[in-house]
């Protein structure tokens, strides 16, 4: 509700207010009730029947009213007192205000005759709680390499016994980092802040150059004051390159064989180190006097990851007799030389078994006749 009121508008209310208040004054001399005038501040009180009414002050809107909380024993209730409208009743007393300022007003009360004047007094007022800001920055590793995400935590507590209000947060992004993937940088920070709670930021930061880092020290506004956190100091180690390595190992069946006898052999490439080896060419030839005879000692596969391994087999056969090892030699993207490894020594022997089979009747055919001979010649004999 907003109110006009023209300067002499108002000035003729307060003289009849004035004038009304002449008369319950002069009224009340023989009558059962008495009529009192108290300039009124904020924060101040009257007291009547020791406790048993209680009139406060408790706020000014000039020049429209004043505010009163009354009290009568355990019931209480917070009213207006318009600028020189008829006063209001509160169980047995009445009242009214006038003249209001900014900072006093005059206080017209009515009570009964029996009472005791009543006491004016100043409330106590409590003094301002004033907030008190903690910053605690801290991070879960201090010794990373390049590459590595670490992880920053602030505590910020109020340990005052007042609300910090306009909170705002200055944390600049440190040498050395980048803001980390699903991380939001710098945190976000309420505007208030209760007295004694506390609320924790945190943010994920990426290690992108090496050296030793001095993480300075959040900062936090609220009203005229600032705090600030401890720094941190971060070392960052040069990214290791991780690579492949390739182990080829054949396996043979068979280390010693006939001529056109079957050798198998398995071959088996392992990655044993910590990248995916790439553009894997696995290629050999057989030495003079072995051939294949099923599969293909070349192979080439796109890719093996860590701790993989890819396996093939090829049978090879030899038509000589000779000393044979199977070479093979492994080319990928972490080594373009490539890695060469050998089979155990395969020993092949010619197949006399053959000229047993042609001789054995050749022999017994001849024995034959040397047997027969003999006898035919003792028979003679005789």
């Amino acid at each position: 509700m907003t109110y006009k009121l023209e300067k002499g508008d108002h000035l003729v209310r307060k003289l009849a207010f004035l004038l009304l208040i002449s008369l319950m004054v002069s009224t009340s001399a023989g009558a059962s009730t008495q009529t009192f005038n108290f300039s009124m501040q904020n924060n101040t009180g009257l007291n009547f029947e020791n406790g048993s009414y209680i009139i406060e002050v408790i706020e000014f809107a000039s020049p429209v009213y004043v505010k009163v909380n009354m009290t009568n024993n355990d019931k209480s209730a917070v009213r207006n007192l318009y600028d020189s409208e008829a006063p209001i009743t509160f169980n047995q007393i009445k009242l009214g205000a006038s003249f209001i300022t900014e900072t006093s007003a005059m206080v017209t009360i009515e009570f009964p005759a029996g009472w005791g004047a009543p006491k004016k007094y100043q409330k106590p007022v409590a003094s301002a709680g004033i907030p008190n800001i903690v910053l605690t920055k801290s991070v879960d590793k201090t010794n990373i390499n390049v590459g590595d995400i670490v992880t920053f935590k602030i505590q910020v507590e109020n340990n005052g016994n007042a609300t910090a209000y306009n909170v705002t947060l200055i944390e600049p992004l440190p040498s050395g980092f980048s803001n980390a993937p699903y991380s939001t940088f710098p945190p976000e920070i309420n505007a208030e802040l209760a007295a004694g709670n506390s609320e924790e930021l945190n943010y994920g930061l990426k290690a992108v150059d090496s050296g030793t880092f001095t993480i300075e020290p959040a900062i936090v506004k609220y009203g005229s004051k600032t705090s600030k956190s401890n720094s941190l100091t971060i070392t960052v180690a040069a990214a290791t390159q991780e690579k492949s390595n390739l182990t080829t190992v054949i396996s043979i069946d068979k280390k010693n064989v006939y001529t056109d006898e079957p050798i198998k052999a398995t071959v088996k490439i392992t990655n044993t180190g910590k990248a995916p080896a790439k553009s894997v060419l696995v290629e050999g030839t057989p030495q003079l006097g072995m051939e294949v005879i099923e599969g293909d000692l070349r192979q080439v596969y796109d890719s093996i990851d860590p701790l993989d391994a890819k396996e093939y087999r090829v049978t090879l056969k030899s038509k000589e007799s000779g000393n044979y090892t199977i070479h093979l030699r492994t080319i990928y993207n972490d080594n373009e030389v490539g890695a060469p490894s050998d089979s155990e020594t395969i020993t092949v022997t010619e197949k006399e078994g053959n000229y047993l089979y042609f001789l054995l009747p050749v022999m017994i055919f001849i024995l034959g006749i040397v047997l027969f001979t003999i006898k035919r010649h003792r028979e003679y004999s005789y």
